[in-house]
């Protein structure tokens, strides 16, 4: 509870990056089903998906019309919000758990950890360990 807490209302002086104080709040208050769909599947199925193709597939529309569709009503794509929570996902666990960080990367639905890591560092502004080591509730 501290960690969240500090989490709203910490400002680390040091950093001139405060983006892993974030976490991901993806609008949902709109009325565009397909959208909403969109949204459900990805969240419920961000691990065991590869691509975002799979997890659309079965909504009654093409993909061109829900990715413009999903990104004017998120103001990001639909792989960019499988990605965010993804790396919300692996925030999460880091935080939470003493899993091995392999473990971590499999669990948040990635299969290459240079590519997670090099995501993970681009939306948190630091590593995966260094992230761990600042937040870990112990």
């Amino acid at each position: 509870m501290a960690i969240r807490i500090a989490k709203v209302f910490a400002i680390d002086m040091d950093r001139e990056n405060q983006s892993y104080f974030s976490t991901f709040q993806p609008s949902k208050d709109h009325t565009d089903e397909l959208v909403a769909i969109a949204q459900r599947k990805i969240e419920q199925n961000y691990q065991g998906a590869a691509t975002i193709e799979e997890l659309i597939k079965d909504i009654p529309s093409s993909r061109r019309n829900i990715v413009r569709r999903f990104k004017h009503i998120t103001g990001i794509t639909p792989i960019e919000y499988l990605q965010q929570t993804r790396i919300d996902a692996a925030k999460k666990l880091l935080e939470k758990t003493s899993q091995q960080m392999n473990e971590i990367i499999y669990s948040s639905g990635y299969t290459d950890p240079k590519a997670f890591r090099k995501l993970f560092k681009k939306s948190v502004g630091m590593t995966p360990t260094q992230y761990r080591e600042k937040f870990q509730m112990r």
